[in-house]
């Protein structure tokens, strides 16, 4: 396993300070010159590949971000079923992006990533999450059907009160109203 960059090194309140600058748009040689006067000695290339690292885990967030916010428009209003299913289309990224890092190799993450799919507790641990993942959207997806079906019961419900009330001023008989209802929405007279 590759041992980590002297940014990586570096105490997390300066990783922090050095996201920000390139966050407000300043150049490699300025966030040196920052550090310098922090008295942080690093290389350019440290710093260099660290930033560049950085931009590819901001993609992969804008990326899961957009994901997220498209699944939030079809998902209508019901909150815990958005919550789930972001938390499942997040996963799936995560789960994706990982194979797509052991699969190439290249740099600090992909050779983690074929580290941990050549150990046999990492494996079983990683089929356990899919397995998680996979009984999660199941579990998602009856959630959803049955929310929607309370829905519905309640809409028909509501709509039936509502043509009592009509029926009454209009002076529908019972037998009338009753069939109405059953032909309609399903619903047997009360």
């Amino acid at each position: 396993m590759a041992r980590p960059s002297s940014i990586d090194r570096l105490p997390a309140e300066i990783r922090e300070a050095i996201g920000r600058l390139r966050d407000h748009g300043k150049t490699l040689d300025e966030i040196l010159d920052h550090l310098r006067g922090l008295e942080i000695e690093v290389s350019r290339s440290a710093l260099g590949r660290h930033v560049q690292a950085m931009e590819k885990v901001g993609e992969r967030l804008r990326r899961s971000r957009a994901v997220s916010e498209a699944l939030v428009r079809q998902l209508g209003d019901a909150p815990e079923s958005k919550t789930a299913r972001l938390n499942i289309e997040m996963m799936h990224s995560f789960v994706f992006d990982f194979l797509a890092s052991a699969e190439e190799g290249e740099g600090d993450t992909g050779v983690a990533a074929q580290a941990l799919m050549r150990n046999p507790l990492a494996l079983k641990l990683f089929s356990e999450s899919v397995e998680r993942l996979t009984k999660a959207s199941r579990h998602n997806a009856d959630f959803v059907e049955q929310v929607e079906k309370r829905a519905a019961t309640r809409a028909k419900t509501e709509a039936a009160k509502a043509m009592d009330a009509v029926a009454k001023e209009k002076g529908l008989s019972a037998d009338t109203l009753a069939a109405i209802k059953a032909g309609i929405f399903g619903v047997k007279a009360s």
